[in-house]
Formats: structure tokens, C-alpha cells, sequence
């Protein structure tokens, strides 16, 4: 993988795991969303003039990954009104890095490098072991949270799947970027509507600096990540994105003064070997 994507990835994966610990320190996990979801469509609406429109193949995809990225939203917003950032986030993102491996070699055809490979398997051990004790930890935890915290998961591999197919056909990352973020914005901004009326809108006026904050990490660290989707193999990136976990970690006790146990460090351990042989593939 070219250092720079790498990089990219790695800054975007702090960027991320950033925006998450806002969200998770605001006691209104749901508003935080939707505040995020429109300062992203307002930065993306200044920059849709500037930028040309996508080739026509990719907006079907466009118009798809909306869903998806709804979702992930609801779903992550409500796990952690019910769980740790240090015990959601790493769950959530590796149940992602292995429906997006499965997803892009088995059904995409990509083909990812032996110790690629090796290098995704070692990061999804190390995730496992992040998220507790193995399997004892997933079957103790409270089976809402779970479940929310798995539909987060299926909702995030889903659009980098999808994001990863449609900027590649868009022709410009610029030109796809800008217009997912648009239609991602006002499909949490329809289903805010819809489910909590105005009072939704209402309840983000005591929340708009860090609101603006959030969305301005979370619409930043996506950009790169649509970059990097365009520039590497789809798994690879999912993979590296996958360090945000650590950066979790760190803000999960440094900003949330979250314990954290020697299986986590442990499995942070295991992230970086990950890492190391992604790079050197």
C-alpha cells in the first residue's frame, strides 16, 4: 500500500474514532446524529457547485448508500445510550472489517495480497479481543445492545461496500463525495422528521458548537476514507480503518475515564501486528 494512503488512513481513523467519543459524551446521542448529519450537508452543499457531477453509473449507488448510512446512525446513536464507547466501538468496527472482507473478495472478486490477508485476520483477532473475553463477552452482554450494535455494524459494511463500487464509477472522488454527503444528510434529516417531528430540530440549538465540531471531524475523516476507497482495495482500507479502535481506546479513558483491562491492551497489540503486515503485503 502507497505510505500516503496509508497515512490518509490512519489520520481518518483517529478523525473517527474523534467524532465518536463527542458523540458518546453527549448525554443526547440521537441529536448529536442528526447534527452531524446536517453540518455535512451543509458543507457539502458549498462545494457541490465546485465540483462536476458524478458519471451517471454511479448514482444508483448514490442513491443506495443513503440508506445505509441512516442507519448507522439510529443504530450507533442508540448503542451508546446503552453501551461503553470502549466496549461498543470495538465490536461494532470489527463486525464490520469482516462483513466488508467477505463482501469485497467473495462477492466483488477483489483480489487482496496472502499476508494482506494474514494482516486482516490478525487485526480481527485483535478486535475480538478488544471487545472483552471472546465469545463469554458478546453472549453476556445485554442482548439490545447487541443487536443495535450489530445492525451498526451490517449498516457500516453495507455503505463501504457500496461507497467503494460507486466512487470508483463516479469518476471524481470530489464529485461522489459531495453528493453522498448530501443525500446522506437529508435521508437522517427525513427520518428525524419522521420520527420525532419538530422537536428534533429544536433539541440542537443547545448543541451546536460541538454538533459543529462532530460533523465537521466526521464529514473530514469520510472524504479521505471515499479517497482512499478509490486508491486501495476495498478490504485493505476497511481493515486500517479498523485502527481507529485504538484511538477509541485512548479517548475511552483519557476523555471518558473508561477502564481499560489487559485484554484490551492485549488486543491492541494485536492491531498494530495487523497493521505491519497490511503494510509490508
Amino acid at each position: 500500500m502507497d505510505p500516503l494512503v496509508l497515512a490518509a488512513i490512519l489520520f481518518a481513523a483517529f478523525l473517527h474514532a474523534a467524532w465518536n467519543a463527542l458523540v458518546k459524551a453527549n448525554v443526547d446521542r440521537f441529536t448529536m446524529m442528526l447534527m452531524i448529519a446536517v453540518v455535512q450537508t451543509a458543507i457539502a452543499c458549498a462545494i457541490v457547485p465546485f465540483v462536476p457531477l458524478p458519471a451517471a453509473a454511479a448514482w444508483p449507488w448514490l442513491l443506495l448508500t443513503a440508506i445505509p448510512h441512516t442507519t448507522y446512525k439510529v443504530f450507533l446513536a442508540r448503542a451508546y445510550d446503552t453501551g461503553e464507547l470502549a466496549r461498543v466501538y470495538p465490536v461494532m468496527r470489527g463486525l464490520t472489517l469482516a462483513l466488508v472482507t467477505g463482501a469485497s473478495v467473495g462477492l466483488l472478486g477483489e483480489s487482496v495480497p496472502p499476508l494482506g490477508l494474514v494482516g486482516v485476520g490478525v487485526i480481527g483477532a485483535g478486535v475480538v479481543i478488544l471487545s472483552g473475553s471472546g465469545a463469554g463477552a458478546l453472549a453476556g452482554a445485554r442482548a439490545a445492545t447487541l443487536a443495535i450494535t450489530l445492525g451498526a455494524a451490517a449498516s457500516a459494511a453495507a455503505y463501504t461496500v457500496i461507497d467503494g463500487i460507486g466512487v470508483r464509477l463516479a469518476g471524481e472522488v470530489a464529485a461522489f463525495a459531495a453528493w453522498m454527503f448530501v443525500l446522506d444528510g437529508l435521508g437522517m434529516i427525513l427520518f428525524a422528521g419522521a420520527t420525532r417531528g419538530r422537536p428534533a430540530f429544536a433539541a440542537m440549538t443547545p448543541h451546536w458548537r460541538v454538533g459543529l465540531l462532530a460533523g465537521s471531524i466526521a464529514f473530514t475523516c469520510y472524504w479521505i476514507a471515499l479517497w482512499a476507497l478509490a486508491n486501495a482495495p476495498i478490504a485493505l482500507v476497511a481493515a486500517l480503518r479498523e485502527t481507529s479502535i485504538l484511538f477509541a481506546l485512548a479517548l475511552a479513558r483519557l476523555r471518558l475515564a473508561e477502564r481499560l483491562d489487559r485484554a484490551k491492551l492485549s488486543g491492541a497489540g494485536a492491531v498494530l501486528a495487523g497493521i505491519v503486515l497490511i503494510r509490508i503485503a
